[in-house]
């Protein structure tokens, strides 16, 4: 039963018409075409997706975007997939990576209780005499502490190479990577726009999902470059290294695929950035962008109940777009003491909003063997941005939206010799 599945919404990358099953941990569950794994459960009502790297933490969906390894999978040939960028398919045989037992009863989750006396590199410290023992002490690490499993029996899958040309290369199919393009084949270059995701659109798809305007921008750019003789449009695709006089290496599920351009334009966008505060790991703690991505891309409900923190004006954003959804949204928290942004008159008289204030912890609780979100703990910022410990308030959600800021997508930028300065005016 598919129970946080909303209705059917303008620009979704699911078909409807196409029921999938498949199995994760043993269980079978039922999707749509379009989903990737980490949504596909979270509409059925799992919220446990996975474990972390040393102290088995419980983990769920985070960025929803391939930016973190929360969520990493494995099925009889391959290890180490990333739960929220791989696609279902029918007879997909899942589980998770770094558990012992089952994911719900993972037994090595005891190893949080010792957390303080395991520090970082405490291994290298506490274990490398005497010397003749090392090799057993690392093969015991790595049994409880690694990601992924590598078995004899796998054969390596074959996949082909391929070469290409192209006078300019459009890492990236949102907006402005679609603009550019479509500038450059007017002018007369042969262009090829690749992108990570199955759709083009990037930040127009799902941060302005509600904006009309915006989805009319969409609609024209992505018309404009599908028709274009001079573009050509590769999804799905990921620009995986840049390297000496614009040789970039193109990886997508069948090939790779080494591309020799003339010109290279990147706009890759933003990274959403976390924000730190006690237990912001646990299932139901995601980026804003992330719950923008449930909703608009997947039809799924992200929360029942939310707290949206918050220190720009896209969170929001986010918390219109959840109350459009039947959200539940318990308090806006704005780390800015002073701001003009602001919630719909009829939304503000019924939604708390503290602002100069931050979550200084997530409370867990237990339901259905799952740990997730429960309760949030709200203070007041001092002037120098310290939490303080006065009219402190616990509230009760279910899920927690972060937006308080982003970074660029620069890796190929910095792969590729750029360089960033700061510049004070921005």
């Amino acid at each position: 039963m598919m129970n946080s599945r909303l209705a059917p919404r303008p620009g979704e990358w699911i078909d409807r018409q196409q029921t999938l099953s498949f199995q994760f941990e043993g269980e079978t569950y039922k999707g749509y075409a379009g989903d990737v794994l980490a949504t596909a459960l979270w509409a059925n009502g799992v919220r446990l997706m996975a474990r972390s790297f040393k102290y088995h933490r419980p983990r769920s969906i985070y960025s929803l975007a391939n930016h973190d390894a929360n969520f990493l999978v494995e099925d009889a040939q391959r290890t180490n997939l990333r739960g929220d960028m791989l696609p279902i398919e029918e007879g997909l045989d899942v589980r998770t990576v770094n558990t012992r037992g089952s994911l719900k009863r993972d037994w090595l989750q005891v190893t949080e209780y010792f957390a303080k006396f395991l520090p970082v590199g405490f291994y290298y410290k506490a274990f490398h005499t005497p010397r003749l023992l090392f090799p057993f002490y690392e093969n015991q690490m790595r049994q409880v502490a690694g990601l992924g499993r590598v078995l004899k029996g796998w054969t390596a899958r074959r996949t082909p190479k391929d070469y290409a040309f192209c006078d300019v290369l459009v890492i990236g199919a949102g907006p402005t990577g679609l603009s550019a393009a479509l500038t450059a084949a007017e002018a007369g270059a042969d262009v090829l726009v690749v992108d990570e995701m199955p759709h083009p659109g990037g930040s127009l798809a799902w941060q302005w999902a509600g904006d009309s305007n915006a989805q009319a921008e969409l609609k024209t750019l992505v018309n404009r470059a599908r028709q274009h003789e001079r573009v050509k449009l590769r999804m799905s695709t990921q620009a995986a290294g840049c390297y000496a006089d614009h040789w970039v290496a193109l990886v997508d599920t069948k090939r790779l695929t080494k591309l020799r351009a003339k010109s290279l334009i990147i706009a890759s966008g933003c990274y959403e950035q976390p924000a730190v505060f006690q237990n912001n790991d646990l299932p139901g703690v995601m980026l804003g962008s992330a719950a923008q991505r449930l909703l608009h891309l997947y039809a799924v409900r992200p929360f029942e109940s939310a707290v949206v923190l918050t220190a720009n004006s896209e969170g929001y954003t986010v918390a219109r777009d959840l109350l459009e959804a039947g959200v539940k949204i318990k308090a806006v928290v704005d780390l800015r003491s002073e701001c003009h942004d602001t919630l719909e008159p009829e939304a503000a008289a019924n939604i708390p909003v503290y602002r100069g204030e931050a979550i200084a912890e997530a409370m867990a609780v237990k339901s259905n063997g799952e740990t997730r979100v429960g309760k949030v703990k709200v203070v007041p910022l001092n002037p120098t941005g310290q939490l303080t410990s006065a009219d402190s308030k616990l509230i009760e959600c279910d899920g927690i939206a972060v937006s308080v800021g982003w970074t660029p997508c620069a890796d190929i930028l910095y792969q590729s010799g750029a360089r960033f300065g700061y510049n004070s005016d921005l």
